[in-house]
């Protein structure tokens, strides 16, 4: 019988190295080469002790293979590596309407998933609490806004010595709706090589529109040749449909942040 691979990862752990590895009912089919990458961003959240998984605005993923609650019930972004469940995989009560897809979860990685700061009122303020280091955005599948989070894969020098603290807070200090500002504090870690990370946050501070409605989101952060930004439109998009290209493995990114 096939099995599900969870697993969390080690901090501090370098793009070559390999990932540690808690298993728990894992799928390990080594014919299945594509099962080794994720396929899809979504947003796992549980309902009536069965997680579910948010593929995009309009499409609800069933994990056919998962039957117990993930993660104590948390609301978290996650990478997976998923595929339609076949007739043999479905079971009673196991159903498909409309939205709702039947599937069976080969692999899921859980990327740090975090809340809103608070504004402190200035931007002086700001960055003299959370930090001021810079970070660059990656143009990437997995940056986006969706189902009411900012996904960011981020890139900055990592040395090893620190976890860096990575933030996101409203920007009250630009007049433009729905500004937010990313804030590194890389704990004196200033040195070393680049390397990637991703950061999923809960726009609860934000004056979201309906999900029907598109929303822009202006993101402002430091970089390493001075202040930049970029806009985000929220609305429905299909993961699936934008991973043909596969990130390049499992280990793609750091995790030494909190």
């Amino acid at each position: 019988m096939r099995k599900v691979r969870i697993w969390s990862i080690l901090a501090g752990i370098l793009l070559s190295a390999t990932f540690a590895l808690q298993s728990c009912d894992l799928d390990d089919d080594d014919d299945n080469y594509h099962a080794y990458y994720p396929n899809a961003l979504v947003t796992v959240f549980d309902q009536n002790g069965h997680p579910l998984m948010q593929l995009d605005d309009s499409t609800t993923l069933y994990p056919v293979n998962l039957t117990s609650t993930l993660y104590g019930g948390k609301s978290v972004r996650a990478l997976i590596n998923f595929r339609d469940a076949t007739e043999a995989e479905l079971k009673d009560g196991i159903y498909a309407d409309e939205g709702l897809k039947n599937v069976y979860v080969n692999r899921i990685d859980t990327i740090l998933t975090k809340s809103m700061s608070k504004d402190l009122g200035t931007l002086e303020a700001n960055r003299k609490a959370y930090g001021n280091d810079p970070v660059e955005i990656v143009n990437d599948w997995v940056t986006l806004a969706e189902d009411g989070y900012l996904t960011l894969r981020f890139r900055t020098l990592w040395g090893g010595s620190a976890k860096h603290i990575i933030r996101l807070v409203k920007a009250s200090d630009v007049n433009t709706p729905n500004a937010v500002r990313l804030y590194q504090d890389a704990q004196g870690d200033v040195n070393g090589r680049y390397g990637d990370a991703l950061v999923a946050f809960k726009l609860d501070d934000l004056d979201l529109k309906p999900k029907d409605k598109k929303v822009t989101i202006t993101l402002l952060w430091n970089s390493f040749d001075g202040e930049k930004s970029t806009t985000f439109t929220m609305a429905s998009q299909d993961n699936h449909a934008r991973t043909s290209s596969y990130i390049s493995s499992w280990d793609t990114f750091i995790k030494d942040i909190k």
